[in-house]
């Protein structure tokens, strides 16, 4: 198959007549910076989850100490002040590492207590997605469970208060569901805990050569945690369902 000639933007540009599109008005240079920034920040973001990507993979394998800037450099075939550019140290690559999850779990269990709509269908949501999370990141965590006390002070700080905000957002959703009669729990902050427990420790167990997927996995404590509010699984459903009928 022949390959489409080579247009420069100029060039394309020439070829439309901006009377074809009366909805559409030339960018200003405003917009035009704007764009330019957005795809700037998006590259940069875009090299900075590279680094963190072969930076965990490391120091799972060798641990904070065992891994080098260098090796890092090695194993992106980069140079070692690209790394510099983007981060201070190794430090500041850990503080990276560990705080990908944290920031993202803690903002979902925010915008689940603040929604609107059933609060177990937010707290189904929030779980689902959690789970899914923990799994895709397994190696993000499992650094930062075994390398923590290698953060700086200011790191650590915004990881404790990633924690903080994720448990107060679910202990305000636990708590909504109790008073609006959804949820039947005896003490809303052992129930925090032990939703944050099971589901976070997803990644210490999980294998990808397993019997379940990801999504049924996510599913299974999905039912845990309806259990576990005092609600009927869809599983006793079912199993009520058969017996009445039988």
């Amino acid at each position: 198959m022949d390959r489409p000639s080579s247009l420069s933007f100029a060039s394309l540009a020439n070829t439309v007549s901006y009377d074809r599109f009366t909805n559409v008005s030339p960018l200003t240079d405003k917009s035009r910076m704007k764009k330019s920034d957005t795809l700037r920040d998006e590259i940069k973001d875009l090299k900075r989850k590279r680094i963190l990507d072969a930076a965990s993979e490391l120091f799972f394998q060798h641990g904070f100490n065992g891994t080098s800037v260098e090796a890092i450099a090695s194993r992106l075939h980069v140079t070692k002040p690209f790394i510099y550019y983007h981060f201070e140290n190794k430090a500041d690559i850990l503080a990276g590492v560990c705080g990908r999850t944290t920031a993202f779990v803690a903002q979902s269990a925010e915008v689940a207590a603040a929604g609107s709509g059933s609060v177990w269908e937010r707290l189904q949501s929030l779980v689902r997605d959690l789970c899914l999370r923990v799994i895709e990141g397994r190696v993000y965590l499992a650094v930062y469970f075994r390398e923590e006390n290698h953060l700086p002070k200011s790191a650590f700080r915004d990881l404790s208060n990633n924690r903080r905000r994720f448990d107060t957002a679910l202990s305000k959703l636990l708590r909504e569901g109790v008073d609006a009669g959804e949820f039947h729990i005896p003490n809303v902050s052992v129930a925090t805990q032990a939703i944050t427990g099971m589901t976070t420790w997803v990644f210490n167990w999980y294998r990808p050569t397993g019997a379940l997927t990801p999504d049924q996995i996510a599913e299974e404590m999905v039912s845990l945690v309806s259990s576990m509010v005092g609600r009927p699984s869809r599983k006793a459903g079912r199993s009520r369902a058969l017996t009445s009928s039988s």
